[in-house]
């Protein structure tokens, strides 16, 4: 079933919720970057980082109705830890990382620099009130019926 959020047409009403919730986090998005070798991300995003050594973070995102982050442990986007490989034309040069958006802010993870180090992240590492957000995002998507 479809969606609708600011007038754009998602395939499913998770990605619409996706979409406002990066709008409330303050996050910049697009939604359908262009491939990666096997993989169609469905979204780019860039969000701020508060640590000294970054400023900004970027990634490529997959998202799928999964309730918990073990349903990705396959998951194309997951091989994408750290950089972006498979990208010859250097179209995603500035993004760090693939990442997995499940049916919530708690099931999420990617794998990147951050800091002086680097590791596995979530969306609740940079969003101190995702839980809050991803209730008020709901609110904000049009839900299509077939």
């Amino acid at each position: 079933m479809g969606a609708i959020y600011k007038g754009l047409q998602f395939k499913t009403a998770l990605e619409a919720r996706w979409a406002a919730f990066f709008d409330l986090a303050g996050w910049e998005w697009h939604v359908n970057p262009a491939c990666v070798g096997d993989w169609s991300p469905d979204f780019w995003v860039s969000f701020p980082c508060d640590h000294s050594e970054c400023h900004r973070h970027t990634l490529l995102i997959a998202v799928l109705p999964i309730d918990n982050i073990e349903g990705f442990e396959h998951h194309p986007s997951l091989k994408h830890a750290y950089t972006i490989d498979e990208d010859p034309q250097k179209i995603h040069k500035l993004v760090e990382a693939g990442a997995a958006f499940g049916s919530n802010p708690e099931v999420t993870t990617w794998q990147s620099a951050h800091g002086s180090g680097g590791g596995m992240h979530d969306v609740p590492l940079f969003v101190p009130n995702a839980s809050e957000l991803w209730r008020k995002a709901e609110k904000l998507v049009f839900r299509q019926s077939v």
